[in-house]
């Protein structure tokens, strides 16, 4: 990516979340979204995905697969 998007950063962060096998919960850390924010100190919480918006990401993606097969 060269340019910060909202749908960049969900799909990035979904990625991380299921690729790297990490707990939703990590979504909502302090630690992890201070990261995301020392990326682009620009970026503001309302941008940052939650976890239940991920859990949601995750779900859509693994029904429009299973819908391809």
């Amino acid at each position: 990516p060269t340019a910060f998007s909202v749908e960049g950063i969900l799909e990035a962060v979904t990625q991380h979340v299921v690729c790297g096998d990490q707990a939703l919960a990590l979504v909502d850390d302090v630690t992890f979204t201070n990261c995301l924010v020392i990326m682009r100190p620009k970026t503001i919480k309302a941008k940052l995905p939650s976890r239940s918006t991920i859990r949601t990401n995750i779900t859509n993606k693994f029904v429009e697969y299973m819908e391809h097969l």
